[in-house]
């Protein structure tokens, strides 16, 4: 049915001419995160401003959501066929069951800086993948005519999980999302703020654990839960704090027990990674995009993973996972804290892995994409 949605609404924008405005479309939120909101406030920027339309929806799986989902399909559908650009940030069904129009220009900014954790017809094998059914009918991750990525040493990984060809991915802009890690008058009120809101104590190292989902689909995500925070307080606790960032898709919160209380701060209501990043001082992660972000702030990292062989089968990576990853990789709470306690971290092979997955990193990846990419296309 959807489909049908799809295309009813795309043959309805086909009678109507080409907007000037910018269509900022996302199936992860009901409003913009990441890169379409950089791309968004850089057009806000400019005098004067370029106007934009935000079609954002994620829905529930209750009757209410599935009749919001078809209206969502129908706007899309008319989106599409009535916009002269067209910027997504991760799969958007509507995008591959039409054939745009000529002067229409997709652009893909996906949601993470690299290529890490294996995605689209990369895993048609897997658990995780797309349905071989649907992929028999519809070309997931066809129709863009722009891919934007962080580095050329990611661009064949993207095309394999796209199905584009290579000269569709674009390394020379930058990744907009991490334009906030730049700039001193921009880092230091951010930070100030976070560390205002969650009352980090001044002078404790800060832990930013970031672990990845869990589930065979983004409906019924969870968390792992391996991760002993009783034994990290008791090694960590007289001069680190820990902030919990669980990923979006985790509806469910973990449970902190309350004498963890001060050291243990969940700050998933947090709606932008980066910003956390900017008061941390080492990332604990398992399988998280974050990595790449973290890289250009030269900070050491760890990786809790002790099911990283099982989730190898479940997903997998585009690379190495236990070589390619910027720190060393962890099965114990016990062996992770005694690591941190130490204090002894590797920031070459950090520097390395961000040199390898950035081609551009310096802040103004925003004002760049607007630039080439978005004032070109409505004009």
């Amino acid at each position: 049915m959807r489909t049908a949605v799809v295309k009813t609404g795309f043959a309805i924008g086909r009678l109507r001419p080409l907007s000037r405005e910018v269509v900022f479309a996302t199936a992860r939120s009901s409003d913009l995160t990441g890169n379409l909101a950089f791309i968004r406030d850089e057009l806000e920027r400019r005098d004067p401003p370029i106007p934009y339309v935000i079609l954002g929806y994620r829905g529930h799986g209750a009757w209410h959501s599935r009749l919001a989902a078809l209206i969502h399909n129908l706007r899309a559908g008319y989106r599409l066929a009535t916009a002269r650009l067209f910027i997504v940030d991760d799969y958007f069904f509507p995008i591959y069951v039409v054939h745009p129009r000529p002067e229409t220009t997709i652009v893909q900014t996906w949601h993470a800086s690299g290529a890490f954790k294996k995605i689209g017809w990369s895993v048609l094998d897997k658990r995780f993948g797309a349905d071989l059914g649907l992929v028999a009918r519809v070309a997931i991750h066809s129709n863009y005519d722009i891919c934007l990525i962080g580095s050329k040493e990611a661009a064949g990984h993207y095309a394999e999980a796209f199905h584009e060809p290579l000269d569709r991915f674009v390394t020379d802009i930058g990744i907009p999302r991490t334009d906030i890690l730049f700039g001193e008058e921009k880092t230091a009120p951010i930070a100030a703020s976070i560390r205002a809101r969650y009352r980090l104590p001044a002078g404790k190292r800060v832990i930013l654990y970031a672990p990845t989902f869990r589930g065979e689909n983004v409906t019924d995500a969870t968390s792992p839960t391996d991760l002993d925070l009783r034994l990290l307080h008791r090694v960590l606790g007289a001069d680190h704090v820990i902030l919990l960032r669980l990923h979006p898709f985790v509806r469910q919160a973990q449970a902190i027990p309350p004498e963890l209380a001060e050291f243990a701060i969940d700050a998933s209501d947090h709606p932008d990674i980066d910003e956390l990043m900017l008061v941390s001082d080492v990332l604990v992660t398992d399988y998280s995009s974050a990595i790449y972000e973290f890289s250009l702030l030269g900070r050491p990292m760890a990786f809790f993973a002790p099911d990283h062989a099982d989730y190898e089968g479940e997903r997998g990576f585009y690379f190495d996972y236990q070589s390619g990853v910027p720190g060393p990789i962890f099965e114990t709470t016990r062996d992770l804290a005694q690591y941190l306690r130490a204090g002894q971290f590797d920031l070459e092979r950090v520097a390395r892995f961000r040199a390898e997955s950035f081609e551009v990193a310096d802040g103004h990846a925003s004002e760049r994409f607007v630039d080439r990419i978005v004032v070109p296309a409505l004009h």
